[in-house]
């Protein structure tokens, strides 16, 4: 490359590969369309349509929409126990809300490292920051690839520890003949860039144990 165009910054010279480009056609402007005319733009019929088929397109028994990847990861710590003064192991390769929701509950969360070639959470580096105070794996299925569940749940299964799965790239990932986040206690999908599918901005969460929707607080927030 010559010296002129390594000054350059890339999106200068059209080589801007886009983290995400979300398809918007027609079939999306018209049922855009219809929430507006309709004139009910939040708690419509619309929310419970979705969640009722996010939850049978990944065979989850119960989804429920919130408002955003953050809010939802913060509600499944918190159903899972997660308090003040645990711990809560995670990737240091993932958006600022696989952290910060541990923080909310006044829990810790501990970074272990990535594996270098998924560039997901290690299992083995997970499993040797697991410390008595240990409370939760969040495992993040990053840019759509699964992380490896089977040896979470082996690790989670000897220390009696409760697994989130922050699958906000992941719908749609299938490893082992299951879905990413179809597999433990609550997923946490978000809809928005540069996830892989758009509604504006919010996320699903997944309840896989039958835990009452109500005790947590989520409720359906656009129409």
């Amino acid at each position: 490359m010559r010296g002129s165009e390594a000054a350059q910054p890339i999106a200068e010279r059209g080589q801007q590969i886009p983290l995400a480009r979300p398809v918007l056609g027609e079939a999306e402007r018209d049922a855009v369309t219809e929430v507006l005319r309709s004139g009910q733009l939040s708690l419509g019929p619309r929310v419970g349509q979705f969640e009722r088929a996010f939850a049978a397109r990944v065979g989850a028994p119960l989804a429920s929409a919130v408002s955003s990847g953050t809010a939802g990861l913060h509600l499944a710590l918190r159903a899972v126990g997660v308090g003040e003064g645990d711990e809560v192991v995670t990737s240091p390769f993932s958006f600022v809300a696989s952290a910060n929701a541990a923080l909310y509950e006044r829990a810790r969360p501990v970074f272990a490292d990535i594996d270098p070639v998924t560039l997901n959470l290690d299992p083995d580096a997970a499993a040797a920051a697991v410390s008595e105070r240990t409370r939760a794996l969040l495992p993040v299925h990053i840019f759509g690839y699964p992380a490896d569940m089977a040896a979470f749940e082996r690790l989670a299964g000897r220390h009696g520890l409760a697994i989130v799965e922050d699958a906000c790239e992941a719908l749609g990932a299938v490893h082992c003949d299951a879905h990413a986040a179809t597999t433990l206690f609550i997923a946490d999908h978000r809809q928005y860039r540069p996830q892989p599918l758009v509604v504006g901005d919010g996320t699903l969460v997944d309840l896989w144990d039958g835990t009452d929707i109500c005790t947590l607080g989520l409720h359906p927030f656009v129409a």
